[in-house]
């Protein structure tokens, strides 16, 4: 065959192949499939670098620069027992993540990687980040039981004043779930009461004293501050759905303190609605303490979402509902002793808002159960109760500290109770309890906490105050719903570093405490 035939011919067959369809079975090699790993500093325009504690208020804490020639993508890895990883938002070619959870007076392991916009390529660097240890003025935790396939995801937030010399230093700190203190904020400089310390949607934290409402993030970095002059911020301050402010406070220019509560525009910091509970109670009702000017010592307010009503705990009072216009919904209180509102006794018969008390079978309890001087089989009343909140279902929570029960000395237990209130009917029955059968072990006859913890159900108990034995300690405790039993609990037991006595304000407490994310969501 001739050279030149030869060639066409061969051409011809190639060019026929070529046209075929392609077996799908057969390999076809065009290059490694997935993503490649890669040394990270080809991605990277200049080292990583973390900066500790930028405002030097969270020692535990800082922030990873990432810059790079292309869109990266950052997870950020921090090694341990109890490992926390933190991602970027988006793909960018600068990021700044906040490092948070390292492990106190140690070198820790930070892992970051880094990522190209489509996941093709990625890297790894490894930085040593030592931190210092923990100050000896904090507490010693100890985790004495958990149950983690049963327990509420996140970690454990308490609020820890260190009492000493007449006034608090505020330390609010986050442990682990084996009890290792991984986050903590320094607000020394205060050097006077802070509460609470609650984590807005937005993930920052808010908090206030005396006359000004703080918005920090998790780096200390003050982000919003509101001033009320006029009044004093105390006990509890939570946000509105709309992102509005509600604050418990005192009123200047008033012979009488702890008894009204306010709402702030967020944006503004104008004050656009006044809670006067004078005006809807009986500021004369003395039965469990006489203290004509903090007659009713408010403790905790709760935004029901459902009328935009507030559920009120007045601790030298009772539990109270008033309207969005500040009227008289109901009293979930003992019934001794109650008469006519207003300052000078000229407003509604309080009386007529009194919580009729049910059994189980929708019977009402005799008089003495109503009124509070003994108490019925499966029915007590709220005794200098803290931290009450509206549940899923639409039960009232408490923390009942159980003071001055049946108007006589301090029970020496706690409860966690749930009540199911007919506000059309006005009554309430006892749905749920916890805690009576800890006995001294748990009680704290001040302060302290509950809350409903969503993914579980489960709930969340925090005595502030424990002083079994003359040891002076708070204890978080997790209980699954309903049956009562203990799914996680820590004993946090107090240095007392600066106590100059057992006094308010003169040793160690918790105010509260909160499960959640380290990070937050």
């Amino acid at each position: 065959m001739p050279k030149q035939l030869f060639l066409l011919t061969t051409l011809a067959l190639l060019a026929a192949i070529g046209c075929q369809k392609k077996d799908d079975n057969q390999p076809v090699p065009d290059g490694p499939s997935g993503p490649v790993e890669i040394p990270a500093a080809e991605l990277l325009s200049s080292p990583i670098t973390i900066g500790m504690n930028p405002t030097g208020l969270t020692p535990l804490a800082g922030v990873a620069r990432i810059q790079s020639f292309q869109k990266t993508k950052v997870e950020i890895r921090i090694a341990g027992e109890h490992p926390v990883t933190a991602t970027s938002e988006s793909a960018a070619f600068s990021h700044e993540i906040m490092v948070l959870g390292l492990y106190p007076g140690r070198e820790n392991e930070v892992i970051v990687k880094i990522s190209n916009e489509d996941d093709s390529r990625f890297g790894y660097d490894t930085l040593e980040v030592e931190t210092p240890p923990l100050p000896d003025f904090l507490p010693d935790i100890e985790i004495v039981k958990k149950q983690a396939g049963r327990m509420e995801p996140g970690w454990n937030l308490i609020e820890m004043s260190l009492g000493g010399e007449g006034y608090f230093r505020f330390y609010p700190l986050i442990f682990d779930s084996d009890g290792q203190i991984r986050w903590y904020m320094n607000l020394d400089f205060i050097r006077g009461w802070i509460g609470p310390f609650e984590r807005l949607r937005n993930g920052n934290w808010l908090w206030a004293h005396s006359q000004a409402l703080y918005e920090y993030d998790m780096l200390g970095k003050e982000i919003n501050r509101w001033d009320i002059p006029g009044y004093y911020q105390h006990h509890d301050q939570i946000e509105k759905p709309d992102g509005n402010l509600i604050v418990c406070v005192t009123k200047e220019g008033l012979d009488t303190s702890l008894d009204h509560i306010i709402e702030l525009d967020r944006s503004t910091g104008a004050v656009v609605r006044e809670w006067d509970l004078r005006q809807v109670m009986d500021v004369d009702r003395f039965d469990l303490a006489w203290h004509s000017t903090d007659w009713a010592h408010v403790n905790s307010v709760w935004y029901d979402e459902a009328d935009e009503g507030l559920v009120i705990s007045a601790r030298h009072q009772g539990v109270v509902k008033v309207s969005r216009d500040n009227q008289l919904e109901w009293i979930l209180a003992p019934h001794k002793g109650w008469g006519n509102a207003g300052p000078n006794g000229n407003g509604v018969n309080t009386a007529g808002y009194l919580l009729t008390a049910l059994n189980g079978a929708g019977t009402p309890f005799g008089q003495a159960a109503q009124q509070g001087t003994v108490d019925a089989a499966g029915f007590s009343w709220p005794w200098g109760q803290h931290a009450c909140m509206i549940v899923p279902g639409g039960n009232i929570f408490c923390f009942d500290n159980s003071w001055k029960k049946n108007f006589g000395g301090n029970a020496p237990f706690i409860r966690a109770v749930e009540y199911r209130i007919d506000p059309g009917q006005r009554t309430v029955r006892q749905a749920w309890e916890y805690g009576k059968e800890r006995g001294d072990e748990i009680h704290s006859e001040n302060i302290s906490d509950v809350d409903y913890l969503p993914a579980t159900g489960n709930r969340l108990l925090t005595s502030g105050n424990v002083q079994d034995m003359g040891v002076r300690q708070g204890r978080i405790i997790e209980v699954a719903y309903p049956g009562g039993d203990v799914v996680f609990e820590a004993v946090v037991r107090f240095s007392n570093a600066f106590s100059t006595g057992g006094g308010w304000a003169h040793s160690d407490i918790i105010y509260r405490g909160e499960r959640l994310p380290l990070y937050p969501e």
